[in-house]
């Protein structure tokens, strides 16, 4: 059976980078709760693979490392030639301009339990179109969708017992 460790970015990152410097793809374990609802911490993968700032597109997942040495995966909300900006999708704070060289990937396929898809899948196109529209409203949506998840929860539970 294989064995799951959790490493930091620090060191995982890097070693991406060099992975992905070589043609290939890889895959990462989401963590933290910034793209939420569309992408669950410790749920959900993605598969990561090279990007430019020229083959990126509004509404793709990327990843970034920070000036300040984090990595981030947020959704591009807007491109420029020069450079581009993005946002989680369980925020409202756009983060920009980012330079071209602080991109490492681009995520293009997401598996979630026993689901594998792309990115380019045109349902979730569909709704990312929508989540990037309703910016300034994603507060409300994601509080209805933790409630949503609750109640369900608490039906599911009653009807077991």
């Amino acid at each position: 059976m294989c064995q799951v460790r959790k490493v930091k970015s620090s060191e995982l990152f890097p070693v991406i980078k060099e992975i992905l410097s070589e043609g290939r793809t890889a895959w990462i374990t989401v963590t933290g709760n910034s793209m939420y609802p569309f992408l669950r911490e410790d749920i959900d993968s993605v598969k990561l693979s090279a990007a430019s700032l020229e083959t990126i597109k509004k509404g793709d997942i990327v990843l970034i490392r920070r000036l300040t040495g984090e990595y981030i995966l947020h959704r591009v909300i807007r491109k420029e030639d020069d450079c581009f900006y993005m946002v989680g999708d369980a925020q409202r704070w756009i983060e920009g301009p980012l330079n071209p060289d602080q991109l490492i990937a681009v995520v293009t396929e997401i598996k979630r339990e026993n689901r594998q898809f792309t990115c380019s899948n045109l349902l979730w196109r569909f709704l990312v179109g929508i989540w990037i529209k309703i910016l300034p409203f994603r507060n409300y949506f994601i509080k209805a969708i933790r409630v949503f998840s609750k109640l369900k929860g608490r039906i599911t539970s009653v009807q077991m017992t």
